[in-house]
């Protein structure tokens, strides 16, 4: 029965990724209310109790000080009334209770008699925590209820000022003046709950704006970002390229081949990586069945039945005497370098 469930016990089972996906949703949707507020009814009448505990669980969502103007009866659900704190001497042990014509006083737990609410300022300061800014940095209210100043950081070299806004286009004006003192054009990065069409359509076009429900995703019990550079810098900076190397060999355990990653197998990552140690010298086939544990000896074909490419463009062969060598062109190339 409905009545029977309370909000604060429903997250005991792990919450479902669609529960964890949809979170950020909800968060960004409230931010975007006039008052980020939703009350007790809302959560227990709504069918998804799940995902409402565990915004609580995660800090996203939090219990008001303030009780509901009223709630529906828990027990008939047909007559609303005020909540009110249950009196010491009460006999149950839920800390709120309300009265009912037909059902007499039923208790209420904290999270069926006070308002929900999202906090902007703990959302702020959770942001500047998920970028490594709360250490250096205070957040600071720019523009009371809107916007944040989250602290500086640097993206290819480029130092950038972040701040945190909600409902930006009722506050463009504003908004934009607060963020012109701190920042030079380009060098904003705004982080914004709400739309980034509405907010471009109002004074803010030439602001760099970024949806958080983009770059904003919950792992486990952690709010993390990603993708923000993406944003800034924007997909024409993302060099094209024709690249064919060793150079994410030992980082990425791939190889670039005109431009395009291909993955390797454990085999031919420990055949390239030895081939590289001899630096373009040649090497044996008895030595590379040593080498790489093949107790069964040497077989071409079991190596590269799936990399035909990969031997084609990095490998030379001598198939009469056995040996392979790593082509001159390659030769020397570490692999080292994560950047593509």
């Amino acid at each position: 029965m409905m009545s029977a469930i309370h909000a604060e016990s429903v997250s005991i089972q792990p919450p479902t990724a669609a529960i964890v996906d949809r979170s950020m949703t909800e968060v960004c949707r409230l931010l975007e209310q006039p008052l980020p507020q939703l009350s007790p009814d809302a959560i227990w009448l709504s069918g998804d109790i799940p995902l409402y505990a565990h915004m609580r669980d995660i800090g996203l969502l939090s219990l008001a000080n303030e009780l509901a103007d009223s709630v529906l009866c828990h027990e008939c659900c047909q007559e609303s009334s005020k909540p009110e704190a249950a009196p010491p001497n009460a006999e149950f042990a839920e800390p709120y209770q309300v009265y009912c014509s037909t059902c007499g006083w039923v208790s209420l737990s904290a999270g069926q008699a006070r308002m929900w609410n999202v906090s902007p300022v703990k959302v702020a300061r959770t942001l500047a925590s998920a970028l490594g800014l709360q250490a250096h940095y205070a957040s600071t209210v720019l523009v009371p209820d809107a916007l944040w100043r989250l602290g500086e950081i640097e993206i290819r070299r480029k130092r950038h000022t972040v701040f945190f806004g909600r409902r930006l286009p009722d506050n463009a004006t504003d908004v934009r003046s607060a963020i012109r003192n701190l920042a030079a054009p380009g060098a904003e990065i705004v982080i914004t709950s709400g739309d980034v069409t509405s907010a471009l359509n109002a004074a803010l076009a030439d602001m760099t704006l970024v949806p958080l429900r983009a770059i904003a995703h919950i792992r486990k019990t952690q709010l993390v970002l990603e993708n923000l550079e993406a944003f800034v810098t924007g997909v024409l900076d993302v060099p094209v390229s024709n690249e064919t190397s060793l150079r994410l060999l030992h980082t990425k355990r791939v190889v670039l081949i005109a431009g395009v990653p291909h993955k390797i197998s454990p085999q031919i990552y420990d055949f390239l990586s030895l081939l590289q140690k001899h630096d373009g010298d040649e090497v044996h086939k008895r030595r590379i069945a040593e080498a790489l544990g093949f107790e069964e000896g040497f077989r071409r074909a079991d190596i590269f039945k799936r990399h035909k490419l990969v031997l084609q463009t990095f490998i030379g062969t001598d198939d009469r005497n056995g040996y392979y060598w790593l082509n001159p062109e390659f030769a020397g190339q570490e692999g080292g370098d994560e950047s593509t």
